[in-house]
């Protein structure tokens, strides 16, 4: 006889489950996610819930690798939820630091789906918003490629991101001189002199890949090809895409930049808000 995977139990020939003890597991998993997600909505200790959970994980033979699963889910939703408003705020702040405390879970752990990064982004954004100029919360490993000005600080690195410049093209787009017939159903032979006529064109090369620096008056970048920095006051148009962001800098000759691989949401706002201070 084979094992429940749940009670412990005999689970009948070629079975490794009961069926009442699946759907009490399932029903159990999603009361304990709901209980969590309203302890965050209603800013509740998670130690006040520990007889609760610990019950209810009993009860419904959710082991301490599933409830580990389902307090980093919870954490992605809660700060989903929180972050409607662009900001943490200082209770919730303080709610999922207490979270952090009670699960115990590590830093990879709650960051697997960039979950903790966006809370200390969006406290940094909460520093501009009160007037402060923000203070670094991160910690780097290693040297970088950057020579910052007195009294600049680092906000923020992106590694391994696409730097890609606009350039002009010069191609050559034919037009015919002569007759036309047809050969056949869609398909044209044209006879006569192919002249070309040079036509200019913008498009987007990749120059390298590299480090992004953020710090308190500019946006750093350096690679193996290109190293350059970009002061705040000198930006005269940002625009955000999903997986980057174009940065044109004031300058008769300056062309727009673009960068791939970063958070174009919290870069967006910093600067938007930093040069209003």
């Amino acid at each position: 006889m084979a094992q429940c995977k749940y009670c412990k139990g005999d689970a009948g020939f070629l079975k490794s489950r009961h069926a009442e003890c699946e759907k009490k597991h399932k029903e159990g998993c999603q009361n304990l996610t709901t209980l969590l997600l309203q302890a965050f909505n209603d800013y509740t200790d998670f130690y006040l819930l520990d007889n609760q959970i610990r019950a209810l994980s009993a009860l419904s033979y959710i082991s301490d690798e599933t409830k580990e699963e389902i307090y980093s889910n919870v954490f992605d939703k809660a700060v989903e939820e929180y972050l409607n408003d662009g900001i943490i705020s200082d209770i919730e702040a303080k709610t999922i630091a207490r979270y952090q405390q009670y699960t115990a879970l590590s830093q990879q752990k709650l960051n697997a789906n960039k979950s903790l990064e966006r809370v200390v982004q969006a406290r940094i954004l909460q520093q501009l918003f009160s007037g402060q100029v923000p203070t670094s919360s991160i910690s780097i490993n290693g040297t970088l490629p950057f020579l910052l000005q007195k009294n600049e600080s680092i906000i923020w690195v992106y590694r391994n991101v696409q730097y890609y410049e606009q350039k002009v093209k010069k191609e050559y787009r034919g037009r015919s001189q002569g007759a036309s017939f047809r050969v056949m159903k869609g398909v044209y032979y044209r006879v006569g002199g192919f002249k070309g006529t040079p036509i200019e064109t913008l498009h987007n090369v990749h120059i390298g890949t590299g480090i992004v620096g953020l710090t308190t008056k500019h946006v750093y970048f350096s690679c193996p090809q290109k190293s350059f920095k970009i002061p705040f006051s000198k930006l005269i148009h940002i625009e955000a895409f999903s997986d980057g962001l174009g940065l044109q800098r004031d300058g008769a000759s300056a062309r727009p930049v673009f960068f791939k691989g970063m958070d174009s949401w919290f870069i967006y706002n910093f600067i938007m808000n930093i040069t209003q201070l």
